[in-house]
């Protein structure tokens, strides 16, 4: 089932990565990759995105858990395996599982991808957010393309 392949290389992916910055930076150095515009910072996030439900670790466990398991259970149908449907399933499930690995191993999120300009910054996100929020503009491509109705 290439959903769960997809699924695991994500989560390979983000831990991976993770695993890189938390060794080779300290919490909170920045890294500038692309001066005045990107870097690596290392930080935690204990809440979810854009650290909403701030300390809030048991209830984004269940949530996590249960957003997986309705994954799964999507999954079970082969027409939700297809296309455009079975990548963005499989890049949410690994990127849901990548964060919820960090949540139950240390409380927090690792986050350490930083855009900035000047004076604005977007908050810190990492390889499993990207894999989240690519596999839900899939997802939705999916449905706008085949018009199907029903939501993922």
């Amino acid at each position: 089932m290439w959903s769960i392949a997809i699924a695991v290389v994500a989560l390979v992916l983000d831990q991976a990565s993770k695993w890189l910055v938390m060794t080779r930076l300290t919490l909170f150095e920045q890294s500038p990759i692309i001066p005045g515009l990107f870097s690596l910072q290392f930080v935690y996030n204990p809440g979810a995105a854009f650290s909403i439900f701030r300390n809030q670790r048991l209830f984004l466990i269940l949530i996590a858990l249960a957003a997986v398991g309705g994954m799964l259970y999507y999954l079970r149908d082969p027409e939700n395996r297809k296309g455009l449907s079975g990548w963005g399933m499989g890049l949410l499930i690994g990127g849901t599982l990548g964060n919820l690995t960090d949540r139950i191993r240390t409380g927090e999120v690792v986050d350490f991808l930083l855009f900035y300009w000047k004076d604005w910054s977007f908050p810190n996100f990492n390889v499993a957010d990207i894999c989240i929020t690519v596999g839900v503009g899939l997802l939705i491509l999916h449905m706008l393309l085949t018009g199907e109705k029903r939501p993922a």
